[in-house]
């Protein structure tokens, strides 16, 4: 699929010059590595976050903020 996207002609020159050394004709293989480094990374961030939360909640709250989590969704208009 093909986009068009703005970028900084510095940030283009470093794309050139990677492409470059990478014996490449475009850019696109870079800058899907990098998206695919970056949403990778957000990922891990979530989980980290989530992992320091374990074991601050009782069974019982996340029990209740569960309950109350899925009523609220049930009410939610489409």
């Amino acid at each position: 699929m093909r986009t068009t996207i703005d970028v900084p002609i510095h940030i283009r020159q470093q794309l050139a010059q990677e492409a470059s050394n990478r014996n490449l004709k475009g850019f696109s293989k870079i800058i899907v590595e990098a998206l695919e480094k970056y949403f990778h990374s957000k990922s891990n961030e979530r989980k980290n976050v989530i992992n320091r939360l374990k074991g601050s909640m009782s069974l019982s709250d996340h029990a209740k903020a569960i309950k109350n989590l899925q009523e609220g969704r049930s009410k939610w208009r489409a």
